[in-house]
């Protein structure tokens, strides 16, 4: 297998061996990097030459018999909106465009410690609120599956590159989705983690339970490596997570014997396309067959979508007031707009969305008496072409419920519809369950091996349309 198209925790253990050399892998992602990145817009700051440096003096460490760390040598790319020292942190944003943090966000110190090595910076929408990747500084991210579509937002820099084998591994950040639906889109796993598994530092907001860090990668085990070496305390941050990094210490198995699990693909409560539904039911007899006990069920929790506007807009508020009142009218519209929102919303607005969560959860928490976990698709539609007709009127649901309760949730390559663009299967769990979480990924992958079976079609070209 070429070197690009092997998972991280592979590439990491062959440089420790050293049967493969860091420089040697580095400089296959930089072919990869220049030969596709331009089609996709996917990494927007690039700094190869630092990275091949830092890859040789790896080897030479590993040489000399110094300590690797888990994720040694791996090249792997930062969402814009965190902080690595040599990189501008724009958020999308023209008005931020000289911005240089002179410290690294705490996941991506640890990546470092770890041994990942950062090659650039991905692509997102300005401040990450929008339903398409793209800003006015670095341009629109494609879809390495048909270039005239969604990668996804608002990650869809990080989900595109890892299609693409870019990188090996990439970050996200989820408030409504931003991991999952780009993991869904680019046919790649993208986790959001029950609030505090990653310590969310520094940060504007450190007592936000709503939007979290969340890494992505071509395989669910990758997703698990990552998480043993970010998850952990720290002490700048008010929200911890009920366990530790050895939660995440042993690779996945994907046995699910004995777990109950709801599966719903084509879910009422939502607006699925039925070519959603279609690509993603043979998930169920994988799952089945891993150990679960299957049951086609789901939560009636549908009116939580409308709290979902108001959370949106004050998570915006805590996240970019600060480059409003700063900027002003150098910033977009979207992000203008929900800020503007937040702050003409009343105290009895507020109290009621908080109430309709209440609600929710008392229904949800009913529902985990009788279900381990519940699946349903990542998106209710294909990723579309930022033109197309009835956008909006596409339903994000799917998405929105994990944050509002805090439930870990995995988008996991589950298919790809009749016209050849992939899907996801979105697996949720109560706080805490990531690791059950990761473990029913992990059987939906190694039932259907999406990734071996279908990469992007590297002879896309900017005609290519479906």
């Amino acid at each position: 297998m070429d070197i690009t198209r092997r998972s991280a925790g592979v590439l990491a253990m062959e440089m420790r061996a050293g049967s493969l050399r860091c420089v040697e892998v580095m400089e296959a992602f930089a072919d990869r990097i220049e030969r596709f990145n331009s089609r996709v817009n996917a990494i927007i700051q690039l700094d190869i030459p630092k990275a091949l440096e830092a890859a040789a003096v790896a080897d030479k460490a590993r040489d000399a018999g110094e300590a690797t760390g888990p994720l040694f040598g791996l090249p792997f790319a930062v969402k814009d909106n965190y902080d690595v020292v040599g990189f501008r942190t724009t958020y999308g944003a023209p008005a931020l465009r000289n911005n240089w943090p002179d410290t690294d966000s705490l996941h991506i110190a640890r990546m470092k410690a770890a041994g990942a090595i950062v090659v650039g910076k991905t692509n997102m929408p300005e401040f990450a609120f929008g339903e398409d990747t793209e800003n006015p500084l670095w341009g629109r991210t494609r879809n390495p599956y048909c270039l005239n579509r969604t990668a996804g937002s608002s990650s869809g820099g990080s989900g595109a590159a890892l299609a693409l084998d870019l990188v090996a591994l990439a970050d996200g950040s989820d408030l409504g989705g931003s991991t999952r639906i780009p993991a869904s889109w680019c046919n790649i796993v993208g986790y959001r983690p029950t609030t505090g598994v990653v310590p969310k530092v520094p940060s504007v907001a450190p007592f936000d339970r709503l939007h979290v860090m969340g890494p992505m990668a071509r395989r669910v085990d990758d997703i698990r490596l990552t998480l043993s070496v970010i998850c952990g305390r720290d002490v700048r941050s008010p929200i911890t997570a009920p366990f530790g990094p050895e939660e995440f210490a042993a690779p996945l198995t994907g046995n699910l014997a004995g777990i109950r699990i709801a599966f719903s693909v084509g879910n009422k409560t939502f607006r699925i396309d039925p070519s959603v539904t279609e690509a993603l039911s043979p998930c169920s007899d994988i799952l089945s067959r891993a150990g679960a006990k299957v049951t086609d069920a789901a939560p009636d929790i549908s009116f939580l979508a409308r709290s979902q506007p108001v959370y949106r807009a004050l998570c915006a508020s805590e996240y970019a007031g600060w480059a409003v009142d700063e900027y002003g009218l150098e910033l977009g519209h979207v992000i203008l707009d929900l800020v503007g929102q937040s702050r003409r919303f009343t105290g009895y607005e507020i109290e009621r969305a908080n109430m309709m969560r209440v609600k929710a959860w008392q229904k949800m928490a009913s529902f985990f008496d009788s279900y381990d976990l519940v699946c349903w698709p990542t998106s209710s539609g294909s990723p579309f072409a930022p033109d197309m007709p009835g956008l909006k009127d596409f339903d994000w649901d799917t998405v929105y419920i994990s944050p509002a309760l805090d439930l870990p949730s995995v988008s996991v390559p589950g298919g790809f519809t009749r016209d050849g663009l992939p899907t996801g299967l979105h697996i949720l769990g109560p706080p805490g369950s990531d690791r059950l979480v990761l473990e029913a990924a992990e059987a939906i992958e190694r039932g259907l091996q999406m990734w071996e079976r279908n990469p992007p079609n590297e002879t896309l070209t900017l005609a290519a349309t479906r």
